[in-house]
């Protein structure tokens, strides 16, 4: 054999050796991989992950949304479209393991299935109108922002116009033209025509709705009116808050705060859970912040609570105030029946109606 020959033997064999080491380290590396991509659960979409929380807003969201999800006003009303998922995760949606069993759990992340040409989604947010499919647990990512004190005071601060205006089906005020409308009329309502103040009835309406309350102790039902509703999407929000008023509408990060997945309470934890806000005969028509004091004063919904003292209610619950509130029940007479049954229970449930008065109901009946 000539050295030609030999020479180009060991070239050929050093050739073989090479690709068969490289193979093995792309094996390697695809295999490290695939392992470390099995470790993240793509079914679940996470905000506050590393990569995630470095982009804008508008990286992924359509700011607004061109499918408006039954809404009369322009919003952030639906997913990412796919462009936005794929250019980043493209091996969770097109790599031969993400089509194994179901098909790539990426997808479930917006959809019921995944599975070619089902375009059901669930629901994004909370939708007006769009009759999706929500979701078994309804975590969030983000908490609100929502000073109080700000709000109160710029709402106190305009001026009733002379025209009115409530939203169809809904027990909640409206902006015409810019200003805040006030159900005030310029004469007194008459005996079958409440009135609804110029301040939290703008977002907070009346739930006439039924609530199943299974934390409820005892066999105490709320009924409908008994409680105020939350806010659960932009239409309160974007009166103001979409071009001009900052935060506007595409500063999402404005009122959205990053947090840690929670699941958030269906109402404000109650000690008075047989207080209603329509009132047992219809009477607690007082402005809310004369019951409401310290959310007045509050710049943010963290540690928020719904407190009222007791003083606020015996500003009318009490036998000096008989003459002009015949009807209430006051705080003598519930003391009066503790001491005959050991529980109040007018305003109280079961839980709570047994136990000691405290210090301030004393004071406060004084």
């Amino acid at each position: 054999m000539t050295r030609r020959a030999i020479l180009i033997l060991i070239i050929a064999a050093g050739a073989v050796v090479f690709c068969v080491a490289q193979t093995r380290r792309t094996s390697q590396a695809r295999s490290n991989q695939a392992s470390s991509a099995s470790a993240i659960k793509y079914s679940v979409f996470l905000h506050s992950s590393a990569k995630h929380k470095g982009l804008a807003c508008n990286a992924c969201h359509q700011i607004p949304t061109r499918w408006t999800a039954g809404r009369d006003f322009p919003d952030v009303a639906d997913f990412p479209d796919h462009d936005s998922c794929v250019r980043c995760h493209r091996p969770q949606f097109f790599t031969r393991q993400a089509f194994i069993g179901s098909g790539p759990s990426i997808c479930t992340v917006c959809h019921l299935r995944a599975a070619p040409r089902q375009e059901a989604r669930f629901a994004f947010g909370k939708p007006n109108n769009s009759h999706q499919t929500l979701k078994a647990k309804e975590e969030r990512q983000f908490t609100i922002e929502f000073p109080h004190d700000k709000h109160q005071n710029v709402i106190a601060s305009i001026k009733p116009p002379t025209s009115f205006s409530l939203s169809p089906g809904f027990d909640k005020l409206k902006l015409v033209g810019h200003q805040f409308v006030s159900a005030a009329f310029r004469r007194p309502p008459s005996d079958d025509q409440k009135r609804v103040y110029n301040n939290c009835a703008i977002c907070h309406a009346t739930n006439n709705t039924l609530i199943d309350i299974t934390r409820s102790p005892g066999s105490f039902e709320p009924a409908p009116g008994t409680f105020k509703t939350m806010p659960q999407a932009h239409d309160q929000c974007f009166d103001c808050h979409w071009k001009n008023q900052k935060p506007a509408g595409p500063d999402c990060l404005g009122c959205h705060k990053l947090a840690n997945a929670f699941v958030p309470p269906l109402f404000p934890a109650r000690i008075s859970a047989k207080f209603s806000h329509e009132g047992g005969k219809g009477e607690h028509v007082m402005e809310c912040t004369t019951c409401h004091i310290n959310i007045t004063r509050a710049n943010s919904l963290r540690g928020l609570t719904p407190d009222v003292p007791i003083a606020a209610c015996t500003t009318c619950h009490k036998d000096s105030k008989k003459t002009t509130y015949p009807k209430a029940v006051t705080i003598e007479e519930e003391f009066e029946q503790y001491k005959r049954t050991g529980a109040c229970t007018y305003c109280h449930t079961a839980d709570v109606s047994r136990k000691k008065p405290p210090a301030s109901h004393d004071a406060a009946a004084q």
